[in-house]
């Protein structure tokens, strides 16, 4: 059985700080400029508030399914089922997220390789290793894990060193590149979209909800891991971010760079320092996206296996190597969709990948409804109820208008995530009311 400090690293790991600062902080740099700032600090902040939601309810219902099992005892399956389909749907872009993020840092060592071709490159090296026997113990984690401290630290200390009070100006007004290198005041809207997105990289501590089954003593332990793991994760992801921002010397220089945070280390700490931090987030990365593609492939199948989509993809999506028992039709699907996904650049994938409004909607709502019930366990409580579900709520309908208020990229990525929560919604009730498919998921469905 696990104990709480390791669910802990497990889950630090999990999450990535290097791929949520050094991947996300590039996009959401290139989204709103140094108005990341307020991204990352307001977003940390709103990240570590949900956190508190997923401790409550999983220290209620605990299960491998991570918070599926409380939300399908509260709610029940007709709203749980479109979840956990948007959730799935949004996995297709946050592989892909991972693949063009690695790009800029594989052309400082390969600079002739186009951007496309990097990631593609990363997609199909690591769904060839996924789909081997390979098995990763915890000291390889330790060892991922270990080379993420390192490049936090390194790019923690060089914005230390080179603190500019003047900079404080960009977090309180923040600018943006407007039109080739020349500096504008950053939109409200963008600014906007920066603490959702910068609320999506500083979250993940429900990612220690999937172990519930592992750890011991599950119900009284694993809602204060959840919530010390939220804010300590927000922290630990926003605090360098931040401090880079207000480190910066050539403000349009770094924000017009391909990879604005390995640009800031080069100027700041030397090409070699650079190179050798770049290396480690390309591996450490590299590292996450076999993890990812591993654990995403086996939740298709399982959820191929359990019927939950139309019969063809269930097919394809049960296809298993004789050889090594890998998910390969799932793997495979996983490749096409995600190198389909890597064409849409990096504005929209970040949108994508931050803008699951259902997770916080039904979170909230389960939270109100489970209190009202008396079905939520005793071990965990969170404290001025009902103040962090309507929290939630807001959230919810915030990240839906300040998405729908951008009529460029936005707007459509979030009807797209709005179709998909609808259309699952009625193949739901279409499939339990003809009996044509079972539509239903078991709590490994999300191991």
């Amino acid at each position: 059985m696990l104990s709480p400090g390791e669910v802990f690293l497990l889950t630090i790991s999990a999450l990535s700080p290097v791929l949520s600062v050094f991947i996300g902080g590039n996009a959401i740099l290139h989204m709103a400029g140094t108005g990341a700032a307020i991204g990352f600090i307001g977003g940390g902040v709103l990240a570590s508030a949900m956190a508190l939601l997923f401790a409550e309810l999983s220290a209620s219902f605990p299960g491998a399914g991570g918070v599926y099992p409380a939300l399908n005892a509260i709610l029940g399956p007709r709203w749980t089922y479109p979840f956990v389909i948007l959730r799935t749907v949004i996995l297709f872009p946050l592989l892909a997220f991972f693949a063009t993020g690695t790009g800029p840092y594989i052309r400082l060592f390969l600079p002739s390789v186009p951007q496309d071709v990097a990631a593609l490159a990363t997609l199909a090296l690591a769904g060839l290793i996924a789909t081997s026997q390979i098995k990763r113990g915890a000291k390889v984690i330790a060892a991922f894990l270990l080379i993420e401290v390192i490049a936090l630290s390194v790019l923690s200390y060089a914005a230390l060193t080179h603190f500019k009070a003047a900079n404080l100006s960009l977090v309180l007004h923040p600018v943006t590149l407007a039109a080739g290198t020349a500096l504008a005041a950053t939109p409200i809207t963008s600014t906007a979209l920066a603490v959702i997105a910068g609320a999506s990289m500083t979250a993940g501590a429900d990612w220690a909800t999937f172990f519930a089954e592992d750890m011991l003593d599950a119900r009284r332990r694993m809602g204060p891991v959840v919530a010390w793991t939220g804010l300590i994760a927000a922290v630990v992801i926003s605090g360098p971010a931040v401090l880079m921002i207000l480190a910066m010397d050539d403000v349009g220089a770094t924000l017009s760079a391909e990879a604005p945070m390995a640009h800031f280390l080069d100027q700041t700490t030397g090409p070699l320092v650079s190179a050798v931090v770049s290396l480690g987030i390309i591996a450490a990365i590299f590292n996450g996206a076999i993890a990812v593609m591993m654990a995403l492939s086996r939740q298709l199948h399982a959820m191929g296996r359990d019927g939950v989509f139309p019969g063809p993809i269930n097919r394809v999506l049960q296809i298993v190597s004789p050889r090594t028992r890998a998910p390969t039709g799932a793997l495979l699907v996983l490749l096409l969709v995600g190198a389909g996904c890597t064409f849409l650049g990096e504005r929209r994938l970040v949108l994508l990948t931050s803008g699951n409004f259902s997770e916080y909607l039904l979170l909230g709502l389960a939270m109100i409804a489970g209190r009202k019930a008396g079905v939520l366990s005793e071990h965990f409580r969170i404290r001025l109820h009902p103040l962090v579900p309507i929290l939630a709520l807001a959230l919810s309908f915030s990240i839906v208008a300040a998405n729908w208020a951008d009529a460029d990229t936005a707007r459509v990525s979030m009807a797209l995530l709005l179709s998909v929560f609808v259309a699952a919604l009625l193949w739901h009730e279409w499939a339990i009311r003809t009996g044509r498919g079972s539509a239903r998921l078991s709590g490994s469905d999300l191991e």
